[in-house]
């Protein structure tokens, strides 16, 4: 099975080594859309408050201004202020969110001790990694589910253990394809040496 068509990730095998790269994959969805007009919205509020903060501050620096003036906007300050904060830090997670679901990168490295799975942010972690001792790794599952956030069952790759339950790896959804995702899971069966099992989802997709 060759890797579909137009996908962007990057496979390095060796006998002693086998790396994957998953980049993310900007899809200009309807939630997406939603999501970047949200964060537009929210910055747009914080700039339009943070100069009506320097407003209300000017007159207060000035010594001729009256002290009644002073103090009504000095009490419209302590208001725009908290508001100001409040909705900048709503800008920054949704930014950040933003970032890390359109910019991030999965990383996946084997060598014959261990995998681990990472997630990575304009070269910063995200997250802790997640390992597995590759010696426990007993077979390769392909299964399809249903996410609790998904209309469409989705496709995921699981590692069987051999002390412990299968580990969901990777789904489709965001960064992976289902084409990509079986693509993978024969790979990786291919250089660990085990098993391929799948629930009924064809693997022979060329």
């Amino acid at each position: 099975m060759r890797q579909p068509s137009g996908s962007k990730i990057q496979l390095t095998s060796k006998a002693d080594r086998l790396k994957l790269t998953i980049p993310a994959r900007f899809r200009p969805d309807r939630v997406a859309i939603h999501q970047l007009g949200l964060a537009g919205g929210i910055n747009l509020l914080v700039l339009c408050a943070i100069s009506l903060a320097i407003y209300l501050s000017i007159p207060l620096a000035i010594p001729t201004t009256d002290v009644a003036v002073k103090v009504g906007l000095g009490v419209a300050l302590m208001f725009v202020l908290p508001f100001t904060l409040w909705l900048l830090k709503g800008a920054m997670r949704i930014s950040f969110d933003l970032a890390d679901q359109f910019l991030s990168q999965t990383i996946v490295t084997i060598d014959r001790r261990q995998f681990t799975l990472s997630q990575h942010l304009y070269g910063l972690d995200r997250g802790r990694p997640k390992h597995l001792k590759t010696k426990e790794i007993s077979q390769i599952i392909v299964d399809s589910y249903q996410h609790p956030d998904a209309k469409i069952p989705k496709v995921s790759l699981m590692m069987e253990l051999r002390q412990t339950d299968p580990v969901r790896i990777l789904s489709t959804g965001q960064d992976l394809t289902e084409r990509e995702l079986k693509w993978l899971a024969r790979e990786l069966s291919n250089w660990l040496g085990v098993n391929l099992i799948t629930d009924s989802i064809d693997l022979n997709d060329n």
